[in-house]
């Protein structure tokens, strides 16, 4: 058998047991990774599914201080091992759905595993007053494309973005990884906003909107908002976005979306506001 396939083989004998988490085991991949991240040596850094810790480690010689946060108990034996020496390394020993966010500033770099990607996310962004800096994350490519859809249908997306740059980097192919997933990976950049698309203290209230609205995507916009605007503010709301009256909804993108929150903030009366149900 071939070095590498020996290798391969290994690694995949030694994948993780948590359902849809592929470690990376390319070293040169990781530190590509953490290039494009843009650590510093003052940046408190989380690795979510820290694994073996092919990307702790070498996070943890670029950032001031890394948690690394893993739910299987032999994989924490591996990495309190591997890391011993880093006094600014912390393992966390718990799911990271449980684990409380710090209050500073935070970046992640991390794979995640697929399963629960988009609660990871939630986790992240939900609560925009978190305050997660950026984020470099490894996720399935299909994942990748719907969060940085534009237009997206998706309300919690939406509000996600309107806090939240989203974009996706490079494609990952199977090989990179062990087990090796049935599809592409791709890289995933979080960067939050210097100025958001609307205050943080809107957030619940955007997302009611959101739901409200995105009901049927299909529906032109006048009717889809018709419950919250009335008739003349909704002819006003469409001059502004620059959109007929069949417009469907589904179609706005993430700047018109701001739009509308600010038009319904300033013109429509409170009792008429969507709430969240």
């Amino acid at each position: 058998m071939h070095t590498r396939n020996k290798r391969l083989w290994r690694n995949h004998k030694e994948g993780s047991n948590f359902p849809g988490q592929h470690l990376i085991y390319s070293k040169r991949l990781a530190q590509s990774l953490i290039e494009m991240a843009g650590i510093g040596s003052n940046d408190l850094v989380l690795d979510i599914g820290a694994g073996k810790g092919a990307l702790t480690l070498p996070l943890a010689q670029k950032a001031g201080r890394v948690l690394a946060i893993e739910n299987d108990p032999q994989f924490v034996q591996k990495l309190r091992v591997k890391l011993d020496k880093w006094s600014h390394v912390t393992i966390i020993e718990r799911d990271i759905l449980q684990v409380n966010l710090p209050r500073k500033p935070f970046c992640v770099v991390a794979s995640i595993p697929y399963s629960i990607t988009t609660p990871i996310l939630g986790k992240l962004m939900d609560q925009p007053a978190t305050p997660l800096k950026k984020a470099l994350l490894v996720i399935e490519k299909g994942a990748a494309k719907r969060f940085t859809a534009n237009p997206t249908t998706n309300p919690r997306i939406l509000k996600w973005r309107m806090f939240f740059d989203l974009k996706m980097g490079r494609t990952l192919s199977p090989d990179h990884f062990s087990p090796p997933p049935r599809v592409d990976s791709a890289v995933l950049f979080i960067n939050r906003k210097e100025k958001p698309f609307i205050p943080v203290r809107g957030h619940a209230l955007f997302s009611a909107l959101a739901s409200h609205g995105l009901k049927i995507p299909e529906w032109p916009v006048y009717e889809a908002l018709r419950g919250v605007f009335t008739p003349p503010q909704i002819s006003h709301l469409l001059k502004e976005l620059g959109i007929e009256r069949d417009f469907p909804i589904g179609w706005l993108s993430i700047d018109q979306w701001a739009t509308i929150f600010h038009s319904m903030i300033r013109h429509v009366k409170p009792y008429r506001w969507p709430t969240r149900k």
